[in-house]
């Protein structure tokens, strides 16, 4: 079993930790990493490197406040009282 704190991944790993199977995860990975997905580094035996794969994942779904793959945009003040 892979820890979960494993900073270089593999892609089955990868795709345990996305909810994919390695199958759908292969016919994602080229159109993903045409769009600045992390490649596998060779350095650390061809995994990829996880927090990367994470800051993509942000980015892509604008999850970053500071810009990076769209805006945040704050919707307005909250009102708990309703």
């Amino acid at each position: 079993m892979a820890r979960s704190d494993t900073l270089f991944i593999t892609d089955g790993e990868l795709s345990r930790r996305l909810g994919l199977t390695l199958d759908q995860l292969k016919i994602a990975l080229p159109g993903a990493m045409k769009a600045g997905f992390p490649a596998p580094d060779e350095l650390f035996a061809n995994r990829r490197y996880w927090p990367a794969c994470v800051a993509w994942l942000d980015r892509r779904y604008g999850l970053r406040a500071d810009g990076a793959g769209g805006p945040y945009v704050p919707d307005g003040q909250e009102n708990w009282n309703n």
